[in-house]
């Protein structure tokens, strides 16, 4: 299947902008992949998971892969750990994420009584999957977005957090797996947002614990692009003085009719850019729209 964007009349002004290249190889899903999504109630949400299908999905329309949400509200490491066989291993999954934490630090300051059952969890997990051949993005909790005041987001059980993040990427190391941090784009994000106002208000929707949209497409575009997730939609050269079409990625061009003051062209696209409607209130304060969506039409030539 082909995902299509006819173009019929296009006046295109003059853009300067370097084309790039799809480097699918890269990103941690493949083509054929059966993809498992553990977690606790954030994940249950069915957001930041579904926004991740369907970047994947969009991006790479011919591919045959599924996508199975295993997220549980409450749940911890432990509890991963326990229902792995009836909810991950029953999927027969080539690919997994696994996203625990915020439940784990019992929201208070950090402690290794609650940071060891985390570690365990995490390291039987990743026997399990290591058994079963099964491909594991390790991905940290994202931070609170809380309305206490300040320039920084790092305070309090965020703190905590970030040592629990510390542990993802250990386990990560220690099991050859993929460390998918977002814990601190999520909260460079939080922090930017907080510098511009003299009183912060929560800018991911939901609660602190639980965003809504905005913070939900936050977490998923920093775990595309800690996956390495190819930024390239579709990008076309024209060189309109020639009438000629210089170069053409993850798209075919079409019937080009240049003129030294326009351009009209067909295009047909093997991908589509995406973003959640509901999430464009998280825009303001980070550029995830086009950093995932790199889609460029470069013309030279014109009066």
């Amino acid at each position: 299947m082909r995902l299509a964007i006819l173009v019929s009349s296009f006046s295109v002004p003059l853009y300067s902008v370097p084309l790039s290249a799809v480097h699918a190889e890269d990103f941690f899903f493949k083509d054929g992949d059966r993809v498992v999504m553990i977690g606790d109630s954030i994940t249950e949400q069915h957001l930041y998971s579904n926004y991740v299908e369907m970047w994947t999905v969009t991006r790479f329309p011919d591919w045959k892969i599924t996508f199975r949400n295993v997220g549980i509200g409450g749940d911890r490491s432990v509890g991963g750990n326990s229902r792995f066989a009836r909810d991950v291993l029953l999927h027969k999954p080539t690919a997994m994420t696994v996203d625990f934490g915020m439940n784990d630090g019992s929201y208070r300051e950090f402690s290794e009584q609650t940071f060891k059952p985390y570690m365990d969890g995490l390291q039987g997990m990743a026997d399990q999957a290591q058994a079963a051949n099964i491909r594991t993005a390790w991905v940290t909790p994202q931070p609170l977005d809380n309305d206490e005041q300040g320039k920084t987001a790092l305070t309090g059980y965020n703190q905590t957090l970030e040592k629990f993040s510390e542990g993802v990427q250990a386990i990560s190391e220690k099991n050859s797996g993929k460390f998918v941090d977002q814990f601190h784009p999520y909260l460079q994000v939080l922090d930017a947002a907080r510098s511009k106002a003299d009183k912060y208000n929560r800018i991911t929707a939901g609660d602190a614990v639980h965003p809504g949209p905005p913070g939900q497409a936050l977490m998923a575009a920093s775990i595309l692009q800690g996956m390495n997730f190819p930024s390239l939609v579709a990008a076309v050269g024209i060189d309109a003085k020639q009438n000629r079409v210089v170069s053409q990625e993850n798209c075919n061009v079409e019937g080009l009719q240049a003129t030294a003051t326009s351009v009209k062209f067909k295009k047909l696209d093997k991908a589509l850019p995406f973003f959640p409607e509901d999430a464009a209130s998280i825009l303001p304060w980070t550029p995830i729209l086009d950093e995932l969506n790199d889609y460029k039409i470069q013309v030279t030539g014109l009066a």
